[in-house]
């Protein structure tokens, strides 16, 4: 039975429920098959399956500085406020945390602004500048959330992020990435620091060296040094990977996230620190 012979024979309601139960990129492909399949993969009945299940609760927590009220969201067509929530998203609680959706996987993504992070010493002004985005300057990206933290001057770096497990979305492995750049006249920040990912009470992660200024070469490593290194993000921030794990969505665990240099003892500064964010890691093929 060929496309034309299926699409005769089964009610688009059918096709539709066909296609509700494959993936946001199969039902993005399938809509180019044919008329029937393009109607179908439009469905509100697509949309509203390939959606995260409890996505009207998440919206309903949006906060004052959302770019949508919860009741609007809901009013959108299923793939509209699919691709709504991709594009755009979305502030939660006290507007420290944004929801977003993967586009390709429907899976759920968070970032905790720098607020939500726990930093030593980032409440002492003498080491740690909190810069809101209406003074933001020009060197720096555009900032997702109210503020960031900026250092000034410490020798002790330490920044913790935690994270409820029951909140993502289950049988997924997740990436935590911490997100940053490197503000002008930066120094000390040329020696590894240490990230970790761990589960509280249950798996210890392991430390791995990661670099926050790019390196061009491999000879300006300090011999016998490996250990990620930033990449430039689409918003034009860096990124590191701090670690990742599987979510089974079985038991509601506490992920705790940590990037540190309390070792060398060298002052730094010229940090800015954006965030941390969790967002479902890519398939290689």
């Amino acid at each position: 039975m060929d496309q034309t012979d299926m699409t005769r024979i089964l009610p688009e309601e059918c096709i539709a429920n066909i296609i509700s139960k494959t993936s946001p990129r199969d039902a993005c492909r399938l809509s180019l098959v044919s008329r029937a399949f393009r109607t179908a993969a439009a469905s509100n009945l697509v949309w509203e399956r390939l959606l995260p299940y409890d996505y009207q609760e998440i919206i309903s927590r949006s906060s004052v500085s959302s770019a949508a009220s919860s009741s609007s969201l809901n009013m959108l067509p299923g793939k509209d406020l699919y691709f709504h929530l991709c594009d755009n998203p979305t502030f939660i609680g006290n507007g420290n945390m944004t929801f977003a959706i993967h586009k390709w996987s429907g899976k759920k993504c968070y970032m905790l602004a720098a607020r939500e992070l726990s930093i030593a010493w980032g409440d002492t002004p003498q080491y740690w500048k909190w810069t809101s985005s209406a003074d933001q300057s020009p060197d720096l990206p555009k900032f997702r959330f109210s503020e960031v933290a900026h250092l000034l001057r410490v020798c002790w770096l330490e920044i913790k992020g935690s994270f409820e497990t029951k909140t993502l979305s289950p049988n997924t492995t997740y990436g935590a990435y911490f997100i940053y750049t490197i503000g002008t006249r930066p120094f000390g920040l040329c020696h590894p620091v240490k990230v970790s990912l761990s589960i509280v009470n249950e798996i210890e992660g392991e430390a791995t060296n990661a670099y926050l200024q790019p390196i061009t070469s491999r000879d300006h490593r300090p011999r016998g040094q490996n250990g990620r290194l930033p990449c430039v993000r689409e918003d034009m921030w860096m990124e590191i990977e701090i670690g990742e794990f599987f979510n089974h969505g079985k038991d509601n665990n506490v992920l705790e996230m940590h990037l540190w240099e309390t070792e060398v003892g060298e002052w730094k500064s010229g940090l800015v620190v954006h965030g941390i964010e969790l967002r479902p890691k890519e398939r290689k093929n």
